[in-house]
């Protein structure tokens, strides 16, 4: 019987965890019984023991404490979906590894690699299932499925669970009946991994303002909501996260400029100055530092 076990970190990976328990019940020819989270991730009770799932909340940087609980289950397939953190040997070498990744490998492979493509204005993407490896999301790959990169992060989320799900289902058909194969990626040195994005990359200041476009701020800004480091400027001793903007051609006169006072949670009429225009903002948070 092939036994698969889950490796987890973001919400969208346990969404598709959830949809792949439920197609086990439909099934029963293989068995879904190992959710591996990190230490104190909300969703560590969401699934029950009565399901059959055992779920074990981990140091992620621990590689013999997370190869122990696979070789102890006596794991064949793992899905490290949505996982923030370098896997080794021996995980890589006893167990089949998997990784999603939302961009078309090997364009975007490495860190961030949503809000990368969205910032570089990408409106289509994909999602890829491949085999791990020690390089950085270079393995082969198992397959890819087209998505649409058009919208906020939620909605991408949402395409990627959709497809991550479909696509997870027919691996498992695969490996049940010993068709699973992958393909070698090409042109890897012509797409050199992106590094992982920091917090301090979110800020925006004066000096940038006179510089971004409109479309630029609004890609920035859809691509950074939660459970990212939101996109924000401080002015004087308050921080205020933006996370919904609007287009206007010309300042109105009512208008208060965010970059030259301070404002309030909740006030109407506070707008950006940018290169090409204004930028209202619809939906936004001011915490004084």
């Amino acid at each position: 019987m092939l036994k698969v076990a889950f490796v987890i970190y973001r919400e969208w990976g346990y969404e598709i965890f959830k949809n792949i328990l439920t197609f086990q019940k439909q099934r029963k020819d293989f068995i879904l019984d190992t959710l591996i989270v990190p230490q104190s991730e909300k969703f560590t009770i969401a699934a029950s023991i009565k399901n059959g799932v055992a779920i074990y909340s981990v140091d992620p940087k621990n590689t013999i404490q997370i190869y122990e609980i696979l070789k102890t289950n006596k794991i064949d397939i793992v899905c490290l979906y949505s996982w923030s953190w370098i896997v080794k040997k021996p995980i890589l070498t006893d167990f089949i590894c998997l990784c999603l990744h939302p961009s078309p490998l090997p364009k975007y492979r490495g860190g961030t690699p949503i809000q990368n493509q969205i910032i570089n204005g990408e409106e289509k993407s994909a999602v890829s299932i491949f085999k791990m490896s020690e390089g950085i999301d270079d393995g082969p790959i198992y397959k890819q499925t087209p998505i649409s990169f058009l919208g906020d992060v939620n909605d991408i989320f949402a395409r990627m669970i959709d497809a991550g799900t479909i696509m997870t289902k027919q691996l498992l058909e695969d490996a049940l009946t010993n068709k699973l194969s992958f393909k070698p990626q090409k042109n890897l040195s012509k797409n050199p991994p992106y590094k992982r994005r920091t917090p301090a990359q979110s800020e925006i200041n004066k000096a940038h303002l006179s510089q971004i476009k409109y479309m630029e701020l609004y890609n920035l800004i859809r691509g950074l909501l939660d459970p990212y480091p939101n996109v924000f400027m401080t002015v004087g001793r308050q921080k205020i996260a933006i996370f919904k903007i609007t287009k206007y051609k010309y300042l109105p006169s009512d208008a208060v400029l965010l970059e030259n006072k301070n404002i309030k949670n909740n006030q109407k009429n506070v707008f950006i100055k940018l290169k090409d225009s204004y930028a209202k903002l619809l939906k936004y948070k001011v915490t004084e530092i």
